[in-house]
């Protein structure tokens, strides 16, 4: 075996953040290919890595080793790039290590893989924290190819459904928001009633669009071939800079917010932190 002499475990230095973590955990190599493009302020890992998405045997054995030292209920988090259903079939091996050692689970997926893992997710939540972010970037399919068929929320009502009815700690990660694609006040409200009759205990958004050089250049590409009419907007408007809001960012706050409220979403971190561990942290705003 090789020894790459890295740690697989990072630190969560602000927990108010990141759905409360404590530890950071990436068992695959690659990345999604979205990230290839852009990337949001929710995700931890944000970087495109050009190499197959495969799972990391030698990292899942330094986890092994290293959750050794963890403290019992801290809560391991393990985010979407790539979805660890791709590099596994069944979340067994990781969580059977999260249960030997006493530690919660944040787990990023839409994979329809997780159907197959509801009876051990149940299982391991009856013991330990778990919280399940669902992403979604829109209600329904947008005419841009990058957006994959897992993140429109009309393609997983029967899986959220579920997922929420097994009894697990399920919501929705929105994101990313796009100028002119998805940021429109409808879209919004839709995703929100929805998940109002699903019954999710949450949506988080993201407004804030990331790029570093590398995916601006492959965004502009995209966008010239599938959508030419938003180019000059998108250089007008936004240029080389590597942070993107909506134009109608305030408005789609306020809508956010109201729409949120009069259906009894859960929309703060502190409260959807406190869907699945005890102890409370500071509370920063939403915004």
């Amino acid at each position: 075996m090789e020894n790459y002499n890295i740690k697989v475990l990072s630190v969560n230095r602000d927990k108010t953040k990141f759905f409360g973590v404590d530890y950071f955990v990436d068992l695959c190599d690659g990345s999604c290919d979205i990230f290839k493009y852009f990337f949001s302020s929710i995700d931890y890992l944000g970087q495109y890595r050009n190499e197959e998405v495969k799972f990391n045997e030698y990292k899942f054995q330094q986890f092994k080793h290293e959750v050794q030292d963890l403290e019992s209920k801290k809560i391991v988090g393990i985010y979407q790039n790539p979805d660890i259903y791709n590099c596994l079939s069944t979340l067994k091996p990781v969580l059977e290590v999260l249960e030997k050692n006493q530690l919660g689970l944040f787990l990023e997926t839409n994979s329809p893989k997780i159907i197959e893992d509801l009876d051990l997710l149940k299982s391991f939540s009856e013991k330990l924290p778990l919280l399940i972010a669902f992403p979604i970037t829109a209600y329904q399919k947008l005419d841009l190819s990058i957006i994959p068929e897992t993140n429109y929320l009309d393609n997983n009502f029967k899986l959220l459904h579920k997922i929420q009815d097994i009894g697990l700690n399920v919501g929705l990660v929105l994101k990313p928001l796009i100028p002119k694609i998805n940021d429109q006040i409808e879209e919004i409200e839709k995703i929100l009633k929805k998940s109002a009759s699903l019954n999710l205990k949450f949506v988080y958004p993201s407004f804030t669009l990331y790029f570093d050089s590398f995916k601006l250049k492959n965004f502009y590409d995209i966008i010239n071939t599938e959508r030419p009419q938003l180019k000059n907007y998108y250089f007008d408007n936004y240029g080389l800079k590597y942070n993107w809001e909506s134009e109608n960012l305030n408005e789609l706050k306020r809508a956010f917010v109201f729409k949120a409220k009069k259906l009894g979403i859960s929309i703060a971190m502190r409260d959807i932190i406190s869907l699945y561990r005890d102890d409370k942290f500071f509370q920063l705003k939403l915004f």
